[in-house]
């Protein structure tokens, strides 16, 4: 046991004595970084430095201009939502209806007796009061509803294409139902006999069946503003469902068991129809927003220290590059210059929206969590928002592209919410830089410097979110600009 002992502490001792060498031999090396920094030509050496700009200015506007056509078994929105600060949105949706099932090949049987009928739907995404009721409409379109290009807006007057009287009232009690039982008006009653007396070649041609059942539009009932709830429904599952008996086609006296037909505002098989639309309304008054001027962007308005975003078609943040700001970007040229610099380089530009509340503050979190959950996900910068233009770093189309290769496959663009640091950033480094070139072209003539006004508004594929957001505008927009002056 002893000369184990010994053994061990030798091996030790020398083991230290190694590492004690090494260590001496790392300690007399001396290594400069620098080295043959001296060797690179004058003119070759750069510096990257990093500055903060703001000097924009921010304005609320609304646009019309926002395509409602449903694409597809796309959604369909009904309901009506009010709150303090983005007043009240009223949504409701046209459509042609087409047949998805009937009970027998050649129709509803012998004399078969209507038990009941629903409206079916299949909600999946809602805001609003959950525990509300809200009461719906449903009316027969009584003509061709489509524009003559086919275009659709969310301002689409569908009155103009509706019989007065409605067919049918159900009501959603909850988001998690699949189904409404409806009551009936005389008009309602009507229409369900036609649709039961209607001739199977009608049923299986499409092209017959929208030219005799033009479509149905429904609505919430417009009683109040009360604050109630908006539903999302997948327009393959939304339309309406007859329950009947059926007679015995030997003893008419024996009734058979309960036969179903179902029809729907998209079917999957069809050669025609399936055309669809929301529509959408704005009422600002008595609002946070409204009170704050909505389309007030002329020179003399006063800026809004609080800027407003919403899906729909609603309020915007409309920004103002202003010349300060242009001034800035040649004053970094200027410096550039004057310090010996021959290039400057835009590395990389980014701007970040500040939410109005601040997540990292303790006492304000508790708030934090609904105002996160409530805000869209997230939002595009537009040039041309009319047109759904971007500015160059985003670029919906391209984007849309990208997507057959995988999620691996974005623009460096970003857009999407923080909910850790409570802001949205974007990369918008091609526009600064396409800026910085038209002020160098033009040789200082700021009149020159051109797409100097942004529409900051959901992203294309978030355009009609059920969500809305409240952000810092004015100085608290930071733009972080990246850049290498180069000898």
């Amino acid at each position: 046991m002893n000369c184990y002992k010994m053994s061990l502490r030798r091996a030790f001792s020398a083991t230290m004595v190694l590492i004690a060498a090494v260590l001496a031999l790392g300690a007399c090396t001396e290594v400069n970084d620098a080295l043959g920094s001296n060797l690179i030509p004058e003119n070759q050496r750069m510096t990257i430095r990093i500055d903060t700009l703001h000097n924009l200015e921010t304005y609320l506007v609304q646009s019309d201009s926002v395509k409602s056509r449903i694409v597809g078994s796309g959604y369909a929105y009904m309901g009506q939502l009010q709150n303090d600060t983005f007043g009240l949105r009223r949504c409701s949706f046209i459509g042609q209806m087409l047949p998805t099932q009937v009970p027998y090949s050649g129709g509803f049987g012998i004399d078969p007796i209507l038990d009941s009928v629903r409206f079916i739907y299949s909600i999946s995404d809602y805001k609003g009061d959950t525990m509300a009721s809200q009461k719906f409409r449903v009316y027969e379109v009584n003509k061709a509803f489509i524009p003559e290009d086919t275009t659709f807006y969310i301002n689409f007057d569908a009155e103009g294409y509706i019989n007065p009287e409605p067919l049918f009232e159900f009501e959603i009690t909850s988001p998690t139902k699949t189904a409404s039982r409806v009551t009936m008006t005389d008009a309602g009653r009507k229409y369900v006999k036609r649709l039961m007396e209607t001739d199977t070649v009608t049923y299986y041609n499409d092209t017959l069946w929208v030219n005799k059942f033009h479509g149905l539009y429904v609505a919430p009932v417009n009683a109040d503003k009360s604050s109630k709830v908006i539903y999302r429904t997948e327009t393959s599952y939304t339309g309406l469902e007859l329950w009947m008996r059926d007679h015995d086609s030997v003893d008419h006296d024996m009734i058979y068991d309960t036969i179903s037909a179902t029809y729907a505002f998209f079917a999957k098989e069809a050669k025609m129809g399936n055309i669809s639309a929301n529509v959408v309304e704005h009422d600002y008054e008595g609002s946070i927003v409204g009170a704050a001027g909505v389309n007030d962007t002329l020179a003399g308005d006063a800026t809004q220290r609080t800027i407003y975003v919403e899906g729909m078609g609603g309020v915007m943040s409309y920004v103002k590059v202003t010349d300060q700001f242009v001034e800035l970007l040649s004053d970094i040229g200027n410096e550039a210059k004057n310090g010996g610099y021959s290039t400057v380089s835009i590395n990389q530009a980014s701007i970040h929206f500040p939410l109005t509340v601040d997540v990292n503050n303790p006492a304000e979190r508790p708030a934090a969590i609904p105002f996160l959950d409530a805000a869209p996900l997230r939002l595009g910068m537009y040039t041309d928002f009319a047109k759904l233009e971007g500015i160059p770093d985003y670029d919906p189309e391209y984007e849309e592209e990208l997507k057959q290769y995988g999620e691996s496959y974005k623009l460096p663009y970003g857009g999407e919410l923080n909910r850790s640091q409570g802001r949205y950033t974007m990369d918008i480094t091609a526009y600064i830089q396409r800026m910085w070139n038209e002020y160098l072209k033009a040789e200082g003539d700021l009149t020159k410097v051109q797409y100097r006004s942004i529409f900051v508004a959901p992203a294309v594929s978030e355009m009609f979110t059920l969500g809305q957001v409240a952000l810092r505008g004015d100085e608290s927009i930071q733009v972080v600009l990246t850049y290498t002056l180069m000898r």
